[in-house]
């Protein structure tokens, strides 16, 4: 009984420090000792500021995106998702993952919607780079593929792989930073830009996508056939265009890197 209560209490005593070190401000804690050198209060305070602060450079390291767009306030921005946001996953790295939510959501920050667009590009590339490895198609495949299996054709993009909307010129803040270079001119896009998030080897990837490209992608993420694929570009386009137009998306994506798998319809026989 001894042995069991003598864990309980420990057990309360890690809940009660858990719970302190998740709160905005360090509360007293009256079982942590004091020596000559600091009281009970200051050293906790010390780990207190220390673990924001740990994860305040976390969160930088996943957002410098948005570290360059938001300048001076960055930190306060951080402060203020940490303080709605307390880190519960054992791993520190995804406790930027409503960050873009937040931003969103509450003032005064959400007065200014670009910082959610930033903050959704940077957590895509973030999410990409930590993503399992894919094997990719080799283009060779489809010179293989019978001429009658390529309307049942299915494509299945690395899983990873997102489109990130924007209003305006979040990327060049993306490139900036990631180059290092000075802060770029915010702009505002006269029309909403699709951006195509992915990591086809070492490097995340990230580029615009017109209006074909997108409709076309929506399909593949669906899971629809090669000819469904090209109907849906037939209603948009015209039929003579859709299977041109088609065949050069997939060939891009091949070159891409974005295809990790074909499904080839198998045929029955007679």
């Amino acid at each position: 009984m001894a042995a069991g209560g003598g864990m309980s209490d420990l057990r309360q005593m890690q809940l009660q420090l858990t719970n302190a070190m998740l709160a905005t401000a360090s509360p007293p804690l009256d079982e942590l000792c004091s020596d000559p050198i600091a009281d009970g209060a200051s050293r906790f305070a010390i780990y207190h500021r220390g673990y924001r602060l740990r994860l305040r450079d976390a969160l930088a390291t996943e957002f410098p995106g948005l570290a360059l767009l938001a300048g001076r306030r960055f930190p306060e921005l951080l402060d203020s998702y940490t303080q709605a946001h307390p880190s519960t996953h054992y791993n520190i790295r995804w406790h930027g993952q409503d960050l873009a939510q937040h931003l969103a959501e509450v003032p005064p920050w959400r007065e200014r919607p670009v910082l959610a667009e930033m903050a959704r590009l940077d957590w895509a590339i973030s999410t990409a780079f930590d993503a399992t490895d894919e094997a990719l198609v080799d283009p060779t495949e489809l010179a293989r593929l019978p001429a009658d299996a390529w309307a049942g054709l299915r494509l299945r993009p690395l899983g990873h792989a997102q489109l990130v909307v924007c209003l305006s010129n979040i990327d060049a803040f993306r490139r900036a930073a990631d180059r290092g270079a000075s802060r770029p001119a915010l702009r505002r896009l006269r029309r909403p830009r699709h951006l195509l998030v992915w990591r086809p080897g070492l490097d995340v990837r990230y580029r615009p996508v017109g209006a074909a490209e997108r409709l076309a992608l929506e399909g593949v993420w669906r899971g629809e056939t090669f000819a469904q694929l090209c109907e849906r570009l037939a209603h948009r386009y015209g039929a003579p265009r859709a299977l041109p137009r088609m065949a050069s998306l997939l060939h891009r994506w091949l070159a891409d890197g974005l295809i990790s798998h074909l499904s080839i319809p198998t045929t029955t026989p007679v």
